[in-house]
């Protein structure tokens, strides 16, 4: 409880997040708000203990406005990761924090007639890195117009193939569902490694 106190943090590291505005969005009070000082909690969460720890920032699902909302919105998430990962440096933990951000979908290539962009599963962004994972880099690329994959096409799988990999989970690891239908941790997911070659 004491690491979801954030008036115990050094005010000036508090700073380098940004601050909270809840109301970044039109549509904010439908509960989609830019929350920056979760970013810090969740370095306080890893450094109390926590395995897993997971936050929602604003929403992204902009179908109109996307560049009006775009310069609100992620000025401000690129700060706070900006924060966190110098955060996990600062205090020696880049190898034992691995840092995934990503929505559950990529955004069409092309900006529709209210300036926003539609749903596409056909590729998306992901960003990754910590515990031992190659920095810097980009891997997997498309065509010029974002339409379609060029390189080796990755799933969601692969990513959190990688994921475990970096945090030492085998992926032979086995979960049984509630029905009692087994499941690998990383279903069929190959680790990418370029990640760590």
């Amino acid at each position: 409880a004491e690491a979801l106190d954030l008036s115990k943090e050094d005010p000036k590291v508090r700073e380098r997040y940004g601050k909270d505005d809840p109301n970044v969005q039109p549509y904010s009070n439908k509960g989609y708000q830019a929350i920056v000082s979760k970013f810090l909690a969740a370095r306080r969460l890893v450094e109390a203990g926590a395995r897993f720890v997971t936050i929602s920032y604003a929403d992204f699902d902009w179908h109109s406005s996307n560049f009006k909302h775009g310069k609100k919105g992620i000025p401000l998430l690129d700060r706070a990761m900006t924060a966190l990962v110098s955060d996990l440096h600062e205090r020696g933990m880049q190898d034992d924090v691995t840092v995934v951000v990503w929505g559950e979908f990529g955004r069409t290539p092309k900006i529709n007639a209210n300036a926003g962009r539609d749903h596409w599963a056909r590729s998306w962004s992901v960003v990754v890195g910590g515990a031992g994972m190659k920095g810097g880099i980009a891997v997997g690329a498309t065509n010029e117009d974002g339409t379609r994959v060029e390189t080796e096409p990755y799933s969601s799988q692969d990513v959190m193939a990688s994921v475990c990999k970096a945090l030492g989970i085998s992926l032979q690891t086995t979960y049984t569902s509630n029905s009692g239908r087994p499941m690998k941790i990383a279903n069929s997911g190959k680790v990418i490694t370029e990640l760590f070659s």
